[in-house]
Formats: structure tokens, sequence, C-alpha cells
């Protein structure tokens, strides 16, 4: 791990004023070598027709440096823009919070409701609307074993699935509140819950009260089973026996909704970056719970036994805790996305009006070494911009 992060790391260079001078100071890093700097990485990194990235950096509420690296299709060599569309995984678990705080502010919700009051499960017994936020719930992981071995794979699996295999009551990780466990269960359930409370199907309610809302034209919530069209695709790609990319977007699980399955464009996304930083979405009350931690995670970085954060090390020296689907620090909010043939990651900070985004089409492990240099050189761009201000 340490040699990992070692290599990821960018040492900051120094240049002396001027010859007889024995004090240092740090090399001038404006806005064009900012960009000129992230563009070479992506450059070096992604290649010109292979899968690839879409990549964005957000200060002020403006966009500083925005690209498309690679191919969103490889059979029809179609690039990667900042319109380009696509599957964000885990990232998507934010929007499905943001639905369940839109039904807290129609009172329709609470966050200490439990579950069983809208179904009768004995697996649901004790756990909360916020159990199931915090991803403190102990819900078993659908994938494994049941899903990924005892599934029949010419069906695509769907939310209702799960809830009828959630009612043999599997068993739990922990009893609810007494441990934290990353859960794509639980925010499944979620999905559910807004189906269940608002009586309107799950997409279309994101798309009616979060997406629209936010200015995110063309971004949705995806189901296999139920495909619709979505503009300026991003296929997903993984590497088959033969060491070709091969399209795996008809993944049998592809049905599945709340914990994934969002497909947004950067452009999209930094309109929903903006309708957050201005407080837009929801009520006042609601906003500030989007990144007050109700649940923390234990360890010190680079050991907190949690990938999506030992990897990262702006989490270090930080206490770490999980809000409305982000990972928080005092300064800090990210999350991280990974499925079949797709990797994304946000980072936002809190303490100033910066965003960058990464999305991937591809189960590239790439995605570290592009946003931990990414943000290496952002840090040394606002360093410089603090020094001449």
């Amino acid at each position: 791990m340490k040699n990992l992060l070692t290599l990821l790391l960018i040492t900051v260079c120094v240049s002396c004023k001027n010859p007889s001078d024995k004090k240092t100071e740090p090399e001038a890093f404006g806005l064009e070598r900012l960009q000129t700097s992230v563009d070479s990485l992506f450059n070096s990194t992604i290649g010109q027709y292979e899968p690839g990235a879409a990549i964005a950096i957000s200060y002020g509420q403006e966009m500083i440096f925005g690209k498309g690296y690679g191919l969103r299709d490889i059979e029809t060599k179609k690039p990667i823009t900042l319109n380009t569309n696509m599957r964000m995984a885990s990232v998507s678990k934010q929007f499905t919070a943001l639905c369940i705080l839109s039904l807290i502010d129609k009172d329709l919700l609470s966050l200490n409701d439990t579950i069983s009051k809208f179904w009768d499960f004995p697996v649901f017994k004790n756990i909360t609307v916020e159990n199931l936020l915090n991803h403190t719930s102990g819900l078993a992981d659908y994938e494994e074993p049941y899903f990924l071995q005892r599934w029949d794979k010419s069906k695509i699996v769907e939310n209702q699935d799960i809830l009828k295999w959630l009612e043999t009551n599997p068993k739990p990780v922990f009893e609810p509140g007494d441990g934290w466990e990353y859960s794509n269960t639980a925010y499944l359930v979620l999905a559910l819950l807004v189906e269940k409370v608002s009586g309107q199907e799950f997409s279309s309610f994101a798309k009616e009260n979060i997406f629209n809302k936010a200015g995110m034209k063309r971004t949705n919530f995806y189901n296999l089973a139920h495909p619709i069209e979505i503009p300026e695709r991003a296929y997903c790609y993984e590497r088959d026996s033969l060491d070709n990319w091969e399209k795996v977007d008809g993944f049998f699980m592809n049905g599945i909704l709340g914990d994934g399955a969002v497909y947004t464009s950067v452009h999209d996304y930094l309109e929903y970056d903006k309708a957050l930083r201005n407080k837009n979405l929801l009520s006042k009350k609601s906003h500030k719970l989007i990144f007050k931690p109700s649940s923390t995670i234990k360890g010190i970085w680079p050991n907190t036994g949690h990938e999506m954060i030992d990897l990262y090390p702006f989490f270090e020296n930080k206490e770490i805790g999980y809000a409305m689907a982000w990972i928080v620090t005092d300064n800090i909010s990210s999350h991280r996305g990974s499925w079949y043939g797709t990797r994304t990651m946000v980072v936002r900070r809190l303490d100033i009006p910066l965003t960058i985004v990464l999305f991937m089409n591809s189960n590239t492990d790439k995605r570290e070494l592009l946003m931990i240099e990414t943000y290496e050189l952002v840090n040394k761009y606002l360093k410089t911009t603090a020094n001449n201000g």
C-alpha cells in the first residue's frame, strides 16, 4: 500500500528567486499550466482508441478544465465528450438519498421511520431509514452468495426480485446500528421505499424531483429490463480472455436501481453541483443534512480497511464519516463508483467551491492515479492563486 501511494503522489517543485537568494518559493502554477498538466496526464494514461474518461474541474461554479479522452463506443470510434452520458455506478447513491430527502420535505417520510412499517419482514426489524442511508443497517449483501451464484443469468434481476429474497430473512452482517458496512442492498431498498411512499416509479420520481430541478436534462436511472434511449451513451467495457475490449452493458444485474444505474454527463453533473452549492434542490433543513455525517467510519488512513478511503491521500489525518451517500471529513466530501465496465469518482471540497469529476467507461485500475494526481495539480494551482491574491 505504501509503495502504491508513494508512486501516486506528486513531488512539488521549487525554484529560486535568483541565484543569490537562499529562499525558495513554490514554482508558479497558473491556470494555463494546470490545464496543460491535466491534459498531459490524461493523454499519457488513456489511449486514443480505447475506452476512456471525462474529467472536469470546477472552481467557483465555473469549469476551469474539462475534456473527454478515448472512446464511448469502440465499434463506431465515437469519442467521449463532456456531453457523453456515462454509467455512474455508486456515485448514483447520492441521487437516491436526495429522493429520500425530498419525501421527508413532503412530510411523507422520516429518517426515524422503521422499514418494517412498510414491509413486515423479519429482516427489516429495527432498521430505520437513516440506517439504510448511512450503511449501519447490517443487511446482507445481495450479490454474494445468492444472485451471482444462484440466479438464472438469462433473466435480468430487478429490485422486486431482491425484495422477494429479503423476505426469506437472509442472515444480517450485524444488528442494526451495531456496525458500519457499505451496503448496496440498503440503497436498492431505499429506491423501493421511494416507490412505496410516493406511489410513483422510482426513476420517474428521481427525474421529476431531482434531475429536472437540478438542470440535469439528459440524466436518468436506467433499467436494462425496461430500457430507454440514452443520448450520446458511453458503453461499458472490460477485457475478455483474449485481452480485447468487450461490451458488458448486458450484464444480468443491470436492472437494479438505487445503489447504481444513473447515466449522466459531466455537463449535467456540474449543473447539479451548482444546485447543491446554491441549495436549490431541497429545503434548507434537508440541504444541511446532505454533507452531515450520521455514521462514523472507524480507523485511521491508510488503514481503515476500506479501499475507497485508504487509496486516497486527501483523507490523511481526517476523521471520516458517512452522510447522504457521501464520505465526508471536515473539509472534503467524496464518493466513487465501481461496476461492470465503469469506474467513477467525485471529490468536492466543503470549505472552498472546488469540485473534481472523473467518469470512466471501463474497469480500469487507472482511476486512483488519475484522481490523486489531478487533485495534487489542482492544489498546486490553488496555492499559487492564494500566493498571488
